[in-house]
């Protein structure tokens, strides 16, 4: 009896003021830092309409290199810059791949999965190859590295520091959107590309810069994330799968509700892992039903005019 007793609380865990903070901070930081990953995936599609499932490649190789560029140059600084450029030079290689049948591709959202899922396997194998499969890790920033006390446990600064700069960013990001004539093209296009051509728009060019801001985007999630998780074969799909999911849960094509699911699906990670361990994949696949069965187009529905 006492072992049943014991088994239940080791399930659910211990639901403490102090532990309930510390969880939420902990999820806030991994919601905000998912976001960036999955505010590429939503503008991509929001603009074109692509699929990009290479979305979570593009954060396995920026980690790597992130944790390569911080090995040999410890300077984090430049590990997050090359992260950057890593993630925009994968993602437009992607989509030169794409342009090279993009009517075909684009005119199947079957051909549009599978054709970003197999560059997500080439490119995960490339990476396997080239780091022989090693999970690599990254100490904490200088500066960065120190922590502060909740009751009887303590928070790193950094994850602080990352939930500040995806907010920045966040609001970045927002703003060109919505603020800028290039998120009106963007907007433009998504609703009405045809017309948008019409107007003598190169919406090639365009879908081009969409795709860099996207990779660029993704890169720095990697670089920001890899002292926190470090960079392991495995990123490409776990990351993947929960920004499809901020993605599904915000509404598709949605920058405000891929901001609001992101924190969502962070937060409910976090409480999952902490106090249902034994759930914790549950725990994410029932937001989404629980969300969806109420609002079938996700939290924000972008069609009803909500970006």
């Amino acid at each position: 009896m006492d072992a049943t007793k014991n088994s239940h609380i080791a399930l659910i865990g211990t639901v403490t003021p102090d532990g309930m903070l510390l969880h939420t901070l902990i999820g806030l930081s991994f919601g905000l830092l998912l976001f960036l990953v999955a505010s590429g995936f939503t503008l991509t599609f929001g603009l074109a309409r692509f699929v990009n499932l290479s979305h979570g490649a593009t954060f396995l190789v920026a980690s790597h290199v992130a944790a390569e560029v911080d090995r040999h140059v410890d300077v984090f600084a430049a590990a997050v810059l090359a992260a950057v450029a890593t993630g925009i030079v994968v993602a437009v290689a992607v989509f030169g791949l794409a342009r090279l049948r993009w009517q075909a591709i684009t005119a199947d959202p079957t051909r549009q999965v599978l054709f970003t899922f197999g560059c997500l396997l080439v490119i995960a194998d490339l990476v396997r190859n080239r780091w022989d499969g090693i999970p690599l890790s990254v100490l904490l920033p200088n500066g960065l590295d120190g922590s502060f006390s909740i009751g009887d446990t303590t928070f790193p600064v950094y994850r602080v520091f990352v939930m500040a700069a995806a907010v920045v960013i966040a609001v970045g990001v927002w703003w060109l959107q919505e603020r800028t004539r290039f998120g009106a093209m963007v907007r433009a296009g998504a609703d009405d590309r045809e017309q948008l051509e019409a107007l003598g728009i190169r919406t090639d060019l365009l879908f081009l810069a969409v795709f860099a801001l996207a990779g660029g985007l993704a890169g720095l999630a990697g670089g920001l994330g890899v002292p926190l998780s470090g960079a392991s074969i495995g990123q490409e799909f776990s990351m993947l799968i929960m920004a499809l999911v901020a993605v599904v849960v915000g509404g598709l094509g949605s920058l405000k509700g891929a901001f609001i699911a992101s924190v969502l699906v962070g937060l409910v990670d976090a409480y999952g892992k902490a106090w249902l361990p034994t759930f914790a994949s549950f725990t994410i696949m029932a937001l989404v039903v629980a969300v969806l069965a109420v609002r079938p187009a996700g939290l924000v529905d972008r069609s009803a005019g909500a970006h």
